[in-house]
């Protein structure tokens, strides 16, 4: 939908919740990541989604029905300077693949229809052949029959072609949702099988509750590792629907679902998704007599599987949200009637719990949004918070600096650990040292002056020591410091003596070594078989027997991690590694190791993927041929 013109009455796109819906937008593109978005840019939500799309790396098609110049005036201009400088940036931005139609500029809903067509058209004709299916995403208030809009015509024609569409009201009632679930890889009590919990938030629930238009929550890990916290208990209490999943009979999941019960009669949704080769299981407690929705998902979950769960839970939730039926047993059972919603903390507690938990919806906003500003500024209001004590505010600044990492921001994440640094008995300690490691090694390699980032990486080593010293001797952290021994490898090859390069290459082994035999892992075998590779000894037997053994144990290791989470970036990558090492050492073609990078890149974060960028140059620099190299640069470019 197109931007509202001056003094709209009443608005459709207010200035005031465009932030919301890029929020939104960015969050859904993260969950969905799809492999590319179509679209026009007029003013309002094509610029919107255009923008979600380029701050979450997502390749963008821009189809426009005219040349830019004419589309420019007559869909961008009348709306105003903002919107003008959002559409030259994207049209500017290389990023963009830009096509410009040949049709006569004709501004009437008839023209633009038919640029609805082309568009979907166009998508359709680049999902052909592969597994992927055609969503349609859209703006819009809820449509009116009598007046339907460009917006209206553009989901009736996708849906009229089989094509799944979502919709983001920018206006809508403030309804809340908890989702109740496990994350992660968890065992199955029932069938004892490992199931990867995650795609269900992000291809089902997300997408769900974002169509719903209901503002959600959900209770992930906590760094601070306390108790179940008071936010939760009160989100659990007030919320206008409860999400629950009962993947796995995880015990979390039941205890938040029995305080649901207690506290709310009736919205709560009880979801037992069926995992495809593993047997049908009711839950292991007594809830049977409620009713319970399924869905059928594998271990990922493919768009047509995500597609017919919505499909499914869409009339459940708005049944749920209309609160026609209890579905509480404890409120079926007891005369409850008394107990009513919302619930207000004790006066004693109210203080103290409504700034704990204020800090904490704070801090999970700015990290949920991925947009660093968000975070820097979050984590300013945090260091002036009055009524955080200590602990919470050490904790919600490392949960800050892993966010501000993860978005490449490693000056304001070093900031905020330097800040956070927590004892030695503090179950954070290792976190802490770790987060401290990998933001010091990056921060050195994106230092130009050889001299700061030498002190760079020798804080980072310094880091290191200081987790053996702690006890921390696994494979993660000798794994970290074969990485950073790495760095200081490339630097030495550049300027410093060959001697001393030696020297770092064999330390660098022996850390890999020592993580590999006291803490067997897929990621210090495939460095462990890297550095054997790349060492220069002779290829006789001794080296082939060392060779095969550190392959086998490396591939089993990494086999059970891709059963255990087959969306796992580091693992898929790992098995793309292992597959281009063992080609290379047999001279076969590389063709099975290029599939595998392409499908570990669909799953990965810039960061994630800028170390294995790195790992391939650094195999170049090393000796293997730079026309196999180039080629999974290629491959990696492509499949992002």
């Amino acid at each position: 939908m197109q931007a509202d013109e001056d003094g709209r009455e009443p608005a459709r796109l207010p200035e005031t919740v465009e932030d919301e819906l890029l929020t939104r937008l960015r969050g859904l593109l993260q969950s969905l990541k799809p492999t590319r978005l179509v679209g026009a840019l007029a003013s309002g939500s094509d610029i919107l989604f255009a923008r979600a799309a380029l701050l979450e790396s997502i390749p963008l098609r821009v189809l426009l029905p005219f040349a830019k110049e004419d589309f420019r005036k007559t869909s961008v201009e009348s709306r105003g300077t903002r919107w003008l400088t959002h559409f030259d940036r994207i049209v500017s931005d290389t990023a963009v693949e830009l096509v410009e139609g040949n049709h006569p500029v004709r501004e009437t809903v008839e023209a633009f229809n038919e640029h609805n067509l082309t568009m979907l058209d166009d998508a359709r004709a680049l999902a052909e052949g592969t597994d992927e299916r055609l969503w349609v995403i859209t703006i819009r208030p809820t449509p009116n029959p009598e007046e339907p809009t460009v917006t209206d015509n553009l989901v009736l024609r996708a849906e009229e072609r089989g094509h799944f569409t979502l919709d983001l009201s920018p206006i809508h009632d403030q309804l809340s949702a908890f989702i109740v679930m496990p994350y992660g890889v968890k065992k199955d009590v029932r069938s004892g099988k490992k199931v990867d919990c995650d795609p269900a938030f992000h291809r089902i629930y997300r997408p769900l509750l974002e169509d719903a238009d209901i503002s959600w929550n959900r209770a992930d890990l906590e760094t601070d590792s306390g108790i179940i916290h008071s936010g939760m208990i009160a989100a659990l209490a007030n919320s206008d629907l409860a999400l629950v999943d009962l993947t796995a009979a995880n015990f979390n999941v039941a205890y938040e679902l029995g305080v649901r019960h207690i506290f709310a009669d009736r919205s709560t949704v009880l979801v037992n998704p069926h995992v495809e080769g593993q047997a049908r299981h009711a839950p292991p407690f007594d809830i049977n007599m409620i009713r319970i929705h399924s869905f059928v998902r594998g271990q990922s979950i493919s768009d047509m599987q995500a597609e017919d769960a919505i499909k499914a839970l869409r009339p459940v939730v708005r049944r749920a949200t209309a609160e026609l039926e209890i579905d509480s047993p404890a409120h079926s059972w007891f005369d409850l009637a008394a107990v009513k919603r919302p619930f207000s903390q004790l006066s004693q507690l109210t203080a103290a719990l409504t700034a704990e938990n204020g800090a904490r919806e704070k801090i999970g906003l700015a990290i949920k949004s991925s947009d660093p500003d968000a975070m820097k500024a979050a984590a300013e209001w945090l260091s002036n918070a009055t009524g955080v004590h200590e602990g919470l505010r050490r904790s919600l600044r490392i949960e800050l600096a892993i966010g501000l990492h993860a978005e490449e921001d490693y000056a304001d994440a070093r900031a905020l650990l330097e800040l956070s640094q927590p004892g030695l008995d503090d179950p954070l300690h290792r976190v802490w040292l770790q987060e401290c490691v990998m933001v010091y090694r990056r921060l050195g390699e994106d230092e130009r002056d050889p001299v700061a980032r030498q002190g760079l990486w020798r804080t980072a080593r310094g880091y290191l020591e200081d987790a053996e010293t702690a006890g921390y001797v696994d494979s993660e952290t000798y794994g970290s410091w074969g990485g950073l021994l790495k760095r200081e490898l490339e630097l030495q090859l550049d300027n410093g003596d060959p001697a001393v390069a030696k020297n770092l290459f064999r330390e660098m082994a022996e850390k890999y070594r020592a993580g590999f035999e006291g803490d067997p892992s897929f990621y210090t075998g495939v460095n462990l078989l890297m550095a054997l590779r790349l060492s220069g000894r002779d290829r006789d037997e001794s080296f082939r027997e060392e060779f095969n053994e550190i392959l086998t144990v490396s591939r089993f290791l990494n086999k059970i991690a891709i059963a255990d989470g087959p969306t796992d970036y580091w693992a898929l990558a790992t098995r793309a590694e292992l597959t281009l090492h063992e080609c290379l050492e047999s001279g076969r073609p590389i063709d099975e190791a290029a599939e595998q990078f392409a499908e570990a890149v669909r799953h990965g974060r810039a960061d994630q993927i800028r170390s294995t960028k790195y790992q391939l140059n650094f195999l170049a620099r090393h000796g293997d041929p730079e026309e196999v190299i180039e080629r999974l640069r290629l491959v990696i470019e492509q499949a992002r």
